[in-house]
Protein backbone atom coordinates (compact mmCIF):
# COMPACT_ATOMS: atom_id res chain seq x y z
CA UNK A 1 0.00 0.00 0.00
CA UNK A 2 1.15 3.79 -1.22
CA UNK A 3 1.99 6.09 2.00
CA UNK A 4 0.57 9.35 2.29
CA UNK A 5 3.22 11.15 0.97
CA UNK A 6 3.63 8.88 -2.56
CA UNK A 7 -0.33 9.72 -2.95
CA UNK A 8 -0.09 13.05 -2.72
CA UNK A 9 3.15 12.77 -5.17
CA UNK A 10 0.60 10.89 -8.46
CA UNK A 11 -1.72 13.71 -7.47
CA UNK A 12 0.56 16.20 -8.04
CA UNK A 13 1.44 14.52 -11.08
CA UNK A 14 -1.59 14.40 -12.35
CA UNK A 15 -1.99 18.20 -12.10
CA UNK A 16 1.10 18.63 -13.51
CA UNK A 17 0.12 16.91 -17.13
CA UNK A 18 -3.04 18.62 -16.72
CA UNK A 19 -1.65 21.59 -16.89
CA UNK A 20 -3.65 22.71 -13.57
CA UNK A 21 -2.85 26.56 -12.61
CA UNK A 22 -2.62 24.84 -9.15
CA UNK A 23 0.72 23.58 -10.19
CA UNK A 24 2.05 26.05 -13.02
CA UNK A 25 0.73 29.45 -10.68
CA UNK A 26 0.61 31.35 -13.79
CA UNK A 27 0.41 34.52 -12.45
CA UNK A 28 2.70 34.55 -9.47
CA UNK A 29 4.83 33.94 -12.36
CA UNK A 30 3.63 36.33 -14.84
CA UNK A 31 3.85 39.20 -11.52
CA UNK A 32 7.79 37.95 -11.43
CA UNK A 33 9.00 38.23 -14.57
CA UNK A 34 6.73 41.65 -15.06
CA UNK A 35 7.85 43.06 -12.13
CA UNK A 36 11.49 42.20 -12.92
CA UNK A 37 11.11 43.03 -16.88
CA UNK A 38 9.90 46.08 -16.87
CA UNK A 39 9.23 48.18 -19.24
CA UNK A 40 12.03 46.51 -21.02
CA UNK A 41 11.42 45.67 -24.93
CA UNK A 42 13.67 43.82 -27.70
CA UNK A 43 15.30 41.24 -25.66
CA UNK A 44 16.84 38.21 -26.82
CA UNK A 45 14.76 35.42 -24.34
CA UNK A 46 15.50 31.79 -23.78
CA UNK A 47 12.06 29.90 -22.77
CA UNK A 48 13.40 25.98 -21.65
CA UNK A 49 10.79 23.40 -20.69
CA UNK A 50 7.99 26.14 -22.13
CA UNK A 51 5.19 23.81 -21.48
CA UNK A 52 1.87 24.48 -23.09
CA UNK A 53 3.05 28.57 -23.73
CA UNK A 54 1.81 29.77 -20.14
CA UNK A 55 4.40 32.14 -20.08
CA UNK A 56 5.70 32.35 -23.53
CA UNK A 57 2.87 34.92 -24.72
CA UNK A 58 4.00 37.21 -21.66
CA UNK A 59 7.57 37.00 -22.67
CA UNK A 60 6.53 37.74 -26.10
CA UNK A 61 5.84 41.40 -25.12
CA UNK A 62 9.43 42.26 -23.90
CA UNK A 63 11.06 40.50 -27.04
CA UNK A 64 11.94 37.68 -29.11
CA UNK A 65 11.42 34.05 -27.99
CA UNK A 66 13.49 31.17 -28.27
CA UNK A 67 10.98 28.72 -26.71
CA UNK A 68 12.00 24.88 -26.50
CA UNK A 69 9.63 21.86 -24.86
CA UNK A 70 9.71 18.18 -26.11
CA UNK A 71 6.70 17.38 -25.10
CA UNK A 72 4.22 20.33 -25.89
CA UNK A 73 5.78 21.94 -28.46
CA UNK A 74 7.97 19.50 -30.23
CA UNK A 75 11.08 21.83 -30.60
CA UNK A 76 13.40 19.22 -28.76
CA UNK A 77 14.68 18.31 -25.22
CA UNK A 78 15.27 21.44 -23.24
CA UNK A 79 18.22 19.57 -21.53
CA UNK A 80 19.88 18.86 -25.20
CA UNK A 81 19.12 22.00 -26.73
CA UNK A 82 20.86 23.93 -25.07
CA UNK A 83 24.37 22.67 -25.62
CA UNK A 84 23.60 23.06 -28.97
CA UNK A 85 23.18 26.91 -28.16
CA UNK A 86 26.53 27.25 -26.14
CA UNK A 87 28.16 25.55 -29.29
CA UNK A 88 26.39 27.91 -32.06
CA UNK A 89 27.37 31.09 -29.29
CA UNK A 90 23.78 32.28 -28.61
CA UNK A 91 23.65 34.81 -26.01
CA UNK A 92 20.43 36.19 -24.14
CA UNK A 93 19.04 38.40 -21.75
CA UNK A 94 16.76 36.70 -20.31
CA UNK A 95 16.77 32.69 -19.42
CA UNK A 96 13.54 30.73 -18.14
CA UNK A 97 14.34 26.57 -16.68
CA UNK A 98 10.55 25.73 -15.37
CA UNK A 99 11.26 22.17 -15.51
CA UNK A 100 9.21 19.82 -13.68
CA UNK A 101 12.36 18.29 -11.57
CA UNK A 102 15.59 20.09 -10.42
CA UNK A 103 17.09 22.35 -13.32
CA UNK A 104 20.82 21.18 -12.04
CA UNK A 105 22.20 19.63 -15.09
CA UNK A 106 21.58 22.48 -16.41
CA UNK A 107 24.92 24.41 -13.82
CA UNK A 108 27.07 25.69 -14.64
CA UNK A 109 27.01 25.66 -18.19
CA UNK A 110 23.90 27.87 -18.40
CA UNK A 111 25.69 30.60 -18.13
CA UNK A 112 27.42 30.79 -21.05
CA UNK A 113 24.48 31.91 -22.40
CA UNK A 114 23.98 34.97 -20.81
CA UNK A 115 26.52 38.07 -19.95
CA UNK A 116 23.61 40.35 -18.41
CA UNK A 117 20.47 39.73 -17.56
CA UNK A 118 17.69 37.97 -15.68
CA UNK A 119 17.47 33.65 -15.11
CA UNK A 120 14.41 32.70 -14.15
CA UNK A 121 14.46 29.55 -11.66
CA UNK A 122 11.59 26.90 -10.78
CA UNK A 123 13.27 24.96 -7.63
CA UNK A 124 11.34 21.64 -6.21
CA UNK A 125 11.63 21.83 -2.41
CA UNK A 126 13.87 18.94 -1.30
CA UNK A 127 12.25 18.12 1.26
CA UNK A 128 8.47 17.96 0.22
CA UNK A 129 9.35 15.23 -2.38
CA UNK A 130 10.09 11.38 -2.36
CA UNK A 131 13.71 11.39 -2.44
CA UNK A 132 15.26 7.69 -3.61
CA UNK A 133 18.95 7.31 -3.16
CA UNK A 134 19.80 8.10 -6.66
CA UNK A 135 17.94 11.52 -6.42
CA UNK A 136 19.75 12.29 -2.75
CA UNK A 137 23.26 11.34 -4.63
CA UNK A 138 22.34 13.92 -7.25
CA UNK A 139 21.55 16.63 -4.67
CA UNK A 140 24.34 15.91 -3.05
CA UNK A 141 26.88 15.89 -5.92
CA UNK A 142 25.21 19.81 -7.32
CA UNK A 143 24.52 21.13 -4.09
CA UNK A 144 26.84 19.54 -0.62
CA UNK A 145 23.42 17.73 0.61
CA UNK A 146 21.16 15.36 0.22
CA UNK A 147 18.62 17.76 1.89
CA UNK A 148 19.57 21.42 0.82
CA UNK A 149 17.87 24.40 2.16
CA UNK A 150 17.31 27.81 -0.33
CA UNK A 151 20.10 29.62 0.64
CA UNK A 152 22.33 26.82 0.72
CA UNK A 153 20.89 26.11 -3.37
CA UNK A 154 21.40 29.83 -3.86
CA UNK A 155 25.02 29.99 -2.27
CA UNK A 156 25.67 26.87 -5.04
CA UNK A 157 24.05 28.23 -7.68
CA UNK A 158 26.13 31.38 -6.98
CA UNK A 159 29.47 29.46 -7.29
CA UNK A 160 28.09 28.09 -10.16
CA UNK A 161 28.00 31.52 -11.68
CA UNK A 162 31.77 32.23 -11.00
CA UNK A 163 32.75 28.85 -12.81
CA UNK A 164 31.83 31.47 -15.99
CA UNK A 165 32.91 34.72 -14.29
CA UNK A 166 29.13 35.68 -13.92
CA UNK A 167 27.96 37.17 -10.85
CA UNK A 168 24.68 36.01 -9.55
CA UNK A 169 22.37 37.85 -7.28
CA UNK A 170 19.31 37.05 -5.99
CA UNK A 171 16.80 39.66 -7.35
CA UNK A 172 13.00 38.16 -5.65
CA UNK A 173 11.64 34.92 -4.92
CA UNK A 174 8.14 33.27 -4.47
CA UNK A 175 7.38 30.31 -2.07
CA UNK A 176 4.42 27.84 -3.48
CA UNK A 177 4.42 25.44 -1.11
CA UNK A 178 6.33 22.62 -3.13
CA UNK A 179 8.36 24.88 -5.33
CA UNK A 180 10.65 27.73 -5.64
CA UNK A 181 10.69 30.56 -8.01
CA UNK A 182 13.49 32.42 -8.73
CA UNK A 183 14.90 35.64 -10.32
CA UNK A 184 18.50 35.81 -10.48
CA UNK A 185 20.13 38.57 -11.76
CA UNK A 186 23.23 38.10 -13.45
CA UNK A 187 25.98 39.98 -15.12
CA UNK A 188 29.36 39.07 -16.64
CA UNK A 189 32.96 40.06 -14.24
CA UNK A 190 36.36 40.29 -15.26
CA UNK A 191 38.34 37.79 -13.35
CA UNK A 192 40.73 40.25 -12.44
CA UNK A 193 38.46 42.78 -11.41
CA UNK A 194 36.40 40.39 -9.21
CA UNK A 195 39.13 38.88 -7.61
CA UNK A 196 41.09 42.36 -7.01
CA UNK A 197 44.37 40.69 -8.80
CA UNK A 198 46.38 42.44 -11.70
CA UNK A 199 47.88 40.87 -15.03
CA UNK A 200 51.53 40.90 -14.61
CA UNK A 201 53.13 42.34 -17.64
CA UNK A 202 55.01 40.31 -19.96
CA UNK A 203 58.58 40.21 -19.38
CA UNK A 204 60.21 38.37 -21.97
CA UNK A 205 59.82 41.16 -24.87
Amino acid sequence: MKTYRAVRHDVVRKKQRENSNECHHPDEKISLIENALGCSRDLAILELFSGRGNLTKVYEKYGRVDCYDKTYQHTGDSYLVFHRLIAEKKIYDVIDLDPYGFPNRFFPDIFMLINKGYLFLTIPKPYVNILNGITKQHLICYFGKANPSFYEIMDRIKLYGLCHWRKVEILAYRDFGRIWRVCLVVEKVKATEYCGVRNQPDKTS
